[in-house]
């Protein structure tokens, strides 16, 4: 090889090289620049810090985590218990059934409305206890529509494993706590996601859900603070607004003042929003009794032995946490009418009655027996299962007399009553 030969390869292999560096050189900064101008990385960043803070801040600071866009049912009774001066020395416990004997019963026993929205006690049981054995007895009612054993037991293990906790709580209970073929599953209510929001029932959380879509959300929640804690940025968008109502006429900001034909369709979308003026509880109302047989068999038929089962379990963790907590637990078992019971699938009753008896007796509880149809006839109905205020007064007479005579609570006999 010559030398103008090996000058030309030592040429060109430099030429290669520069050209290679050269590549390198414009590639690695068209990437960062490809970087720094992506707005979807830039977003997603400030995502994940968001969630971040979001997530350190929710333990922190001093959120409401009784905050809620919606005032439901559930969310005023519970908004009402942490503003109670001292710990209720009876919790009543139940669902829609308990609502219409409370506020109906003490409506026509004091002869006066009661706001549902803010009636959360049984002036007229309280009365009784005292008329019959001296003592002064505190009450507070989580009457709340379609309450399951499952949302009995997620109140329990929230809101009382703290200082806030009653001596005894009277749970009236139905076949429908435990048989509701209309329900999605345990954590779909209410009541289980607003205990879920306030940080309880985490030993039930994922067994509760039962759909595929519900696991899924649940994963997210968890992996997303800002996800989980969604509706508390809805609530601060509805606090900053209300003022701004308020400015320019709208003074009432909680009551509602739609006319009741659209506001019934409203409720059929959103049923989780009442307003505070909107359930009253009015004595002495005429008595139109409705046969609602087709909702009680939607729910009850067909039996599904597995949802039953697990419902029986959600009573179990229930009167468990209450034994181990000293707090004294009476089941009632409230009365319906013949019609109602005959929907259910043939043994059905007997078994709910056999498991709640049971249960009670496990855990030194208190099973009391109202089904009494000779007692309490279909005139005291409005429903198949629902009393009026009429049946309202006679139920919480003939619970006062039980309660003093012969009950494990010996209200006025038990020194803890003093």
């Amino acid at each position: 090889m010559n030398s103008v030969e090996v000058e030309n390869e030592v040429n060109g292999t430099a030429a290669v090289a520069n050209a290679a560096t050269t590549s390198g050189a414009t590639t690695k900064p068209g990437l960062l620049s490809l970087l720094s101008h992506s707005y979807a990385v830039w977003a997603l960043c400030a995502l994940l810090c968001l969630d971040l803070i979001c997530r350190i801040g929710w333990q922190s600071l001093d959120f409401d985590h009784y905050a809620s866009p919606n005032r439901s049912m559930v969310w005023w009774v519970v908004d009402d218990y942490r503003r109670q001066k001292t710990q209720p020395d009876v919790v009543l416990m139940g669902s829609s059934l308990l609502m219409h004997v409370l506020h109906g019963g003490d409506a026509e026993y004091l002869k006066l409305p009661q706001n549902e929205v803010y009636h959360h006690k049984s002036l007229m049981l309280e009365d009784l206890l005292r008329k019959r054995t001296g003592v002064k007895v505190n009450s507070f009612a989580f009457a709340i529509a379609g309450t399951m054993a499952s949302d009995a037991y997620a109140i329990c293990s929230t809101l009382f494993a703290q200082e806030k906790k009653p001596k005894a709580i009277i749970y009236s209970i139905a076949p429908r706590d435990f048989i509701d073929n209309t329900l999605a599953s345990p954590a779909s209510t209410d009541t289980f996601r607003m205990m879920s929001q306030l940080g309880g029932v985490k030993d039930v959380e994922w067994q509760a859900r039962n759909g595929l879509w519900e696991k899924v959300e649940y994963v997210l929640e968890q992996a997303s603070s800002l996800y989980k804690h969604r509706n508390y940025f809805v609530h601060l968008q509805h606090h900053y607004v209300k003022p701004i109502l308020r400015l320019v006429g709208y003074k009432q900001t909680e009551e509602v003042h739609t006319p009741f034909a659209l506001r019934r369709l409203s409720l059929l979308e959103m049923s989780e929003d009442i307003g505070s003026n909107e359930r009253i509880a009015l004595p002495g109302l005429a008595a139109h009794y409705t046969d609602n047989s087709d909702e009680y068999r939607r729910r009850y038929q067909p039996f599904k032995q597995k949802e039953f089962a697990t419902q029986c379990s959600y009573l179990e963790k229930m009167l468990s946490f209450c034994d181990q907590q000293g707090i004294e637990v009476v089941l009632v078992n409230m009365p319906l009418t013949a019609d109602n019971i005959k929907l259910l699938t043939p043994g059905a009753y007997q078994l709910y009655k056999q498991n709640v008896t049971a249960l009670a007796k496990r855990y030194h509880s208190e099973f009391i027996d109202m089904q009494d149809t000779s007692q309490f006839d279909k005139s005291l109905y409005c429903d198949t299962a629902h009393m009026t205020g009429a049946g309202g007064v006679k139920f919480f007479k003939s619970l006062a007399d039980k309660l003093t005579d012969g009950s494990r609570l010996a209200i006025g006999k038990n020194s803890s009553w003093q």
